[in-house]
Order: C-alpha cells, then structure tokens, then sequence
C-alpha cells in the first residue's frame, strides 16, 4: 500500500518477490516507472532512509525481513502537518 504523496502510483499492488523488501520494491519500479524508483530508492540503491516501511503492521524497514506469502507492506513518505 502507498500513502500520502505516493499514492499517486496507486493504492495497492500484487507482486511476487524473492521475500526482501528490495525485492518488492525493485518489481514495482519496473511496473510503476523511474519516478517510483526514485521516491523509494537514493542514488546508491538504497531504500531511501526517509520512508516508513511497514510489514504487516510493524516497522520493520530496519531489519531486513523476510516476506512471506500475503504480506502486506506499505510504504509512508515523510509527511508535514499542522
């Protein structure tokens, strides 16, 4: 899932992936187009550090998990309020 300024990509996808978030991520970019990649990866290819990844509800960009099937990632870009 992608929110705020992402969601202009869409909402939800299904992608199969070797069970890495780069995985996912790197799959999506070829559907989705180099503006996808550069929202979510920097120019080392790198998930970029500013984005919030969730996997299955929990904050796990950090440790590198393994996906399995039906996991639901979503993706947050760094937003403003107030």
């Amino acid at each position: 899932m992608l929110f705020a300024t992402l969601r202009r990509f869409g909402k939800e996808f299904e992608v199969e992936c070797d069970g890495t978030l780069e995985s996912v991520f790197r799959n999506l970019a070829k559907r989705l187009g180099n503006d996808f990649y550069r929202e979510v990866f920097d120019e080392s290819g790198k998930i970029r550090d500013d984005r919030i990844i969730t996997v299955d509800g929990r904050n796990l960009k950090d440790e590198k998990p393994r996906l399995k099937d039906g996991s639901v990632v979503a993706v947050f870009p760094p937003i403003a309020g107030g």
